[in-house]
């Protein structure tokens, strides 16, 4: 049995050379940081011990994903992992090819502005779990946009940290409790959910207000766009600008703050005003 689990894993690896794999992983172990991962692909097959990153061992997939099998210290070793749920995809692909349809038809002018309605989106958050637009209607939100590599301390890192201490006022007050914040990242090559939950973890995010989504490239690429997010690769990282939109229960956008950092008082000071429609916002 060892020799077929070997020799399993030998041809598994070989795959990943080339291509993701799509199967199913389950019997986590915390202690050990792996799971089982068995091909969806192919011939029936037993299934073979891979080492997990620390976010997905929390999330504990428990869906069919995709993910890249490499060697690593003499262990297989299951990355990037993203969910390769037939009907999450087939719901994404339908709301991909629309908004993509919407920008191009909006042509040089595609940012949004004060009082149109957020895109449509299509997105996994830091939980692995499939969201989509309506799913954060019905509360005000706050949305801004981070990848998790950046070394600039006064962007990425500075805008989380403004998010964190967000959620910290808004817990102050407890007439904002629905209140969402929302990050999302415009390198998902890279930030899975697994990598965005132990990001988030980092910094004490509380996930039952605030999410952190990740997606398709091509997907993200238009999100940013339609919010005025300019990205630009250089020197081995990614260079941008970075804005805290504010959206309305119903979907709208309602004010756009620019920069990485902002008054946390302030802008709950605002969602007070939002709650309030009789008061200037």
């Amino acid at each position: 049995m060892k020799v077929f689990v070997y020799f399993l894993s030998v041809s598994l690896l070989a795959a990943a050379d080339s291509v993701s794999q799509v199967g199913q992983l389950s019997r986590f172990e915390p202690a050990s940081r792996s799971a089982s991962f068995t091909p969806s692909a192919g011939k029936p097959s037993a299934p073979v011990s891979v080492a997990l990153q620390p976010g997905d061992l929390e999330i504990a997939w428990a869906k069919q994903v995709r993910c890249t099998l490499v060697e690593r210290d003499g262990k297989l070793s299951a990355e990037g992992v993203v969910s390769a749920e037939p009907e999450e995809l087939r719901q994404e692909q339908q709301v991909v090819e629309d908004l993509r349809r919407d920008t191009f038809e909006r042509g040089r002018i595609v940012m949004r502005g004060a009082n149109d309605l957020m895109p449509m989106m299509a997105l996994w958050d830091q939980d692995g779990k499939f969201q989509l637009k309506k799913d954060f209607l019905g509360a005000p939100l706050a949305i801004n946009f981070v990848f998790t590599s950046c070394q600039n301390a006064r962007m990425c890192p500075a805008s989380t940290s403004a998010m964190r201490k967000l959620a910290d006022e808004l817990a102050k007050r407890p007439a904002l409790a629905n209140i969402r914040l929302v990050t999302i990242t415009f390198d998902p090559e890279v930030d899975t959910p697994g990598v965005l939950r132990t990001y988030a973890e980092g910094y004490g995010i509380d996930f039952k207000r605030h999410s952190f989504l990740t997606g398709r490239e091509a997907h993200i690429k238009d999100l940013m766009r339609h919010y005025g997010i300019l990205t630009t690769r250089s020197d081995g990282t990614i260079l941008h600008n970075a804005a805290l939109v504010i959206v309305s229960p119903e979907g709208r956008i309602v004010q756009r703050r620019e920069g990485a950092v902002f008054d946390p008082a302030d802008v709950a000071e605002y969602f007070t005003r939002l709650a309030e429609p009789s008061k200037p916002r």
